[in-house]
């Protein structure tokens, strides 16, 4: 029991850390391409151009609010969630590949629930360029928990391909599965595993915020399939893609400390240890 009090403990640390460090950066990234993928076919430079323009540089950190509660709520289970469901797991499944699979889809669908309301609030702070923008108004059931189901898509696509590669890329580059990561081979991971999540994720990640954003008439009642299909007759594969290039400086900045830091909690409480004991 005392080593699942420590581990909890420092997850929490370790999460609340990860966020401090990188969400100035994170936050200004993420607006500008929420807002690039709200407007299909405009330039970064313009999409600068225009929350400078309309908000100044405070501009940048539109929607910093739910964004970083988003951020802290979900250190308090997404770190044990990653650790533990896999050792359960593995006393049943022996295959770590669907392990990872189950946890990843069960992490999705249980952080969907939670996420979905702070996501809402903060498209539709970075997507709308209003002075007098209040969030209480958008705070009923039905107001905030729009874009849901392909919120829980994004996020269960997100998490499996996520941890099912996170997974094969590092215990490739061990010799032994409770070998420490070096830093290199953590840089190669990190690389890989953002590489691989921008492709399988960030179209869904674009047709939420056009569901989720202000001024979102024409995609509020859309099914994913439809969405998919009205961006990519319009804008082609950019547009399903628009802003994928700050959401992989980010995703490599979140990677850099999350895959030595899983590699670190598998190893002294998770899969590494009990392949380890047995």
């Amino acid at each position: 029991m005392g080593d699942y009090v420590k581990a909890l403990i420092e997850t929490q640390v370790i999460g609340a850390f990860r966020v401090a460090l990188t969400m100035p950066l994170e936050h200004v990234l993420d607006r500008i391409k929420t807002y690039k993928q709200s407007k299909q076919g405009i330039t970064y430079i313009q999409s600068y151009i225009d929350i400078k323009g309309a908000r100044g540089m405070i501009g940048l950190y539109d929607g910093f609010s739910p964004s970083f509660l988003r951020n802290m709520v979900k250190q308090y289970y997404r770190w044990p969630m990653m650790i533990f469901i896999p050792q359960l797991l593995n006393e049943h499944i022996h295959n770590q590949s669907i392990n990872k699979i189950i946890t990843g889809a069960s992490i999705g669908l249980f952080e969907s629930c939670i996420i979905t309301p702070f996501e809402r609030l903060k498209t539709l702070k970075m997507t709308s360029m209003s002075t007098g923008f209040g969030y209480f108004k958008y705070i009923t059931f039905e107001s905030i928990y729009v874009g849901f189901r392909i919120q829980t898509t994004r996020q269960v696509v997100s998490w499996t391909n996520y941890l099912y590669w996170d997974h094969k890329v590092r215990y490739a580059l061990k010799a032994d599965p409770g070998q420490p990561l070096s830093l290199v081979n953590s840089l190669i991971a990190s690389s890989l595993s953002s590489i691989l999540n921008i492709l399988a994720v960030h179209p869904f990640d674009t047709i939420k915020t056009l569901v989720q954003m202000e001024g979102n008439q024409n995609f509020k009642n859309l099914s994913l399939l439809e969405g998919f299909k009205i961006v990519y007759k319009n804008y082609g594969i950019s547009g399903l893609y628009a802003g994928w290039q700050a959401r992989i400086i980010a995703y490599f900045c979140q990677a850099l400390l999350t895959t030595p830091t899983i590699d670190y909690l598998e190893r002294n409480y998770g899969i590494s240890r009990s392949q380890k004991q047995q």
